[in-house]
């Protein structure tokens, strides 16, 4: 069974740098799963998610990209929990640029729960509690 979360998207914002870019001076699209991971980094820590006994190894990722971020460009990244599993959480994803004010591209990332040999593991309570 899982459950669906309500509470508000968690953000930061972002400068792209030289190094995100291409050629053409455009973020090569690797790096918006770059940011996508920031996210969950920065939104896990602030809700004090530390469990060095469970793993969340990434299952599915994908990118709608819609109008390119360029260097220099800020970018607001937004990361919603979708959906809290027993075993796994749906993480949807938004990147804005503020800079043209218009939406670069919409992530998911689907993670499993798992243990420091790869086994199955279980979300529990508390993280949910956190996460929701």
């Amino acid at each position: 069974m899982s459950r669906k979360s309500t509470k508000k998207p968690f953000s930061y914002e972002y400068v792209v740098s030289w190094a995100d870019t291409d050629a053409l001076g455009i973020m090569h699209f690797s790096n918006y799963f770059r940011l996508c991971e920031r996210a969950e980094q920065f939104f896990f820590e602030s809700r004090k998610l530390k469990d060095d006994r469970i793993f969340l190894p990434r299952v599915h990722a994908s990118c709608n990209f819609k109008s390119p971020l360029r260097f220099r460009d800020v970018a607001k990244v937004s990361v919603k929990i979708k959906e809290v599993g027993k075993r796994h959480l749906t993480m949807d994803y938004s990147i804005e640029n503020l800079s043209t004010k218009k939406l670069s591209a919409e992530c998911q990332i689907v993670v499993v729960a798992v243990d420091e040999k790869l086994n199955p593991a279980h979300i529990d309570q508390d993280m949910i509690k956190k996460l929701a």
